[in-house]
């Protein structure tokens, strides 16, 4: 629908969103109750927005390898790194997809997924990161258990000399090697990860080859720009492409391309990425590539984290005052960017920021500000965008950040110390039973002063 929103021109409210009675509803869901029936600052999570993203982008990769008719298969992988809690990943799994673990520690998380009967035989999970002595142990152990299809993606050359050794005692098992970009001419991030394309060729005609235990199934890469139509983007994937073909050519075992994540989520609510065109561009980049080098085009991997999470989730805060002044006015918040969007200031993320009531008050321009003493702890705070407008009304206001379900809570730790000692917000999550009739479900209160002295030892 068509909505003054924040700036003075009409826009299309994406389909979950609607405007009552001068209010902001969510999925039907009426965004002022929910506020003070729960109190504010308020983290939501809507878990079906989970599954129908992954279903989404399923069905984008399907209709693009359909069309093109493709040779190769398309497998969904969600990256635990971008929300680790149980709800999202138990949600995320129920979608057939695999998982993506880059620490040790993930691997416990894994054996509670198995011991509580939430990830089905046969899973497949691809580790990633620098592998640590328990990390590795962890990955061996898992392989040796059997109930999931682990493939371990070589970051380094020590890491693959540990491979060689430990397949002496373990079924044959496959690996993956990561690709380092800094190869590439113009790829301008310095990359600590993943081997070069000559050390690549020289462990699997010297090493990898040579051993009956070790398969070579994955090359695994990821460009840290993020996943978009520009000639860069085109230009890093044609090279990684091109490699590929030629460790095909070494390699025959080699049948799956892992092209990472990235994958633009809304940062804003008139995006104008155009998915169902980006996925067709690059089934269509890799089949032709593939055409040209005489290669069978590779099975494909995405590890798709913000993605897959960051739409699920909403964080409302209540204006606590306005305060005017000659060039711009303020509009102070019940919380903290710095504590509770901490990528609005450490890397300038934006969101996409609606007021929840008050449609029907004309808009005036506001700088929001936090409640810590830091000078950093306002938002917007880019170039571009300056000031956001809201209602211009001395009347109670609410407003809601969108899309902030991806790694809001590990960057400002969860139930921790924050600046400020400013405490983390209550957490709600909503779901649909079998009924299709919503659940609401408190997952945690507000941080309280018992728990912040606790942890500081005052307790």
């Amino acid at each position: 629908m068509n909505e003054r929103l924040l700036i003075h021109q009409e826009i299309d409210l994406p389909d979950e969103f609607d405007v009552k009675e001068d209010k902001l509803f969510y999925s039907n869901i009426d965004l002022l109750k929910l506020a003070k029936d729960y109190g504010s600052p308020l983290r939501f999570t809507f878990l079906p927005a989970i599954s129908n993203q992954i279903e989404r982008m399923k069905m984008y990769f399907q209709k693009a390898i359909e069309k093109t008719d493709y040779q190769g298969e398309y497998s969904y992988y969600y990256c635990t790194k971008s929300s680790h809690f149980e709800h999202i990943l138990k949600k995320a799994v129920q979608s057939n997809i695999g998982i993506e673990i880059s620490s040790a520690y993930d691997i416990d998380l894994i054996r509670s997924l198995i011991k509580a009967g939430n990830l089905k035989p046969g899973t497949a999970i691809i580790c990633n990161g620098y592998k640590t002595p328990e990390y590795q142990a962890g990955i061996t152990a898992m392989i040796q258990q059997g109930y999931c299809s682990v493939v371990p993606i070589i970051d380094s050359k020590t890491e693959l000399l540990y491979y060689l050794r430990e397949s002496k005692g373990l079924s044959p098992i496959k690996i993956g090697i990561r690709l380092n970009l800094s190869f590439i001419s113009g790829y301008d991030r310095k990359s600590r990860f993943g081997l070069s394309p000559e050390d690549i060729l020289s462990f699997y005609q010297h090493e990898i080859s040579k051993n009956e235990k070790l398969e070579l199934s994955t090359l695994h890469f990821f460009n840290e720009k993020g996943m978009d139509n520009s000639d860069d983007y085109w230009k890093v994937l044609e090279k990684i492409v091109r490699f590929y073909c030629q460790l095909k050519r070494w390699n025959p075992s080699l049948t799956t391309l892992d092209i990472g994540g990235g994958m633009p989520f809304r940062s804003s609510i008139n995006s104008d990425a155009d998915l169902p065109l980006l996925v067709q561009r690059i089934i269509s980049t890799v089949q032709n590539i593939c055409h040209e080098e005489a290669v069978m085009e590779p099975n494909i991997i995405t590890e798709f984290g913000k993605y897959t999470v960051a739409e699920a989730t909403s964080t409302i805060f209540k204006i606590c005052e306005k305060k005017t002044a000659d060039e711009f006015n303020w509009a102070i918040i019940d919380g903290s960017f710095i504590t509770h969007l901490p990528d609005t200031w450490a890397i300038h993320q934006e969101y996409p920021v609606l007021p929840i009531n008050n449609w029907n008050k004309n808009l005036k321009p506001f700088i929001l500000g936090g409640l810590t003493c830091d000078s950093a702890d306002y938002y917007p705070n880019t170039p571009e965008n300056e000031f956001i407008r809201l209602p211009d009304t001395e009347e109670e206001q609410f407003i809601a950040f969108l899309h902030t379900g991806a790694y809001q809570e590990a960057l400002s730790g969860f139930g921790g110390v924050n600046h400020c000692l400013i405490p983390s917000p209550k957490h709600l999550i909503i779901d649909r039973n079998q009924d299709d009739v919503l659940e609401y479900v408190v997952f945690s209160e507000k941080q309280n002063s018992e728990q912040l002295l606790n942890i500081l030892g005052y307790g």
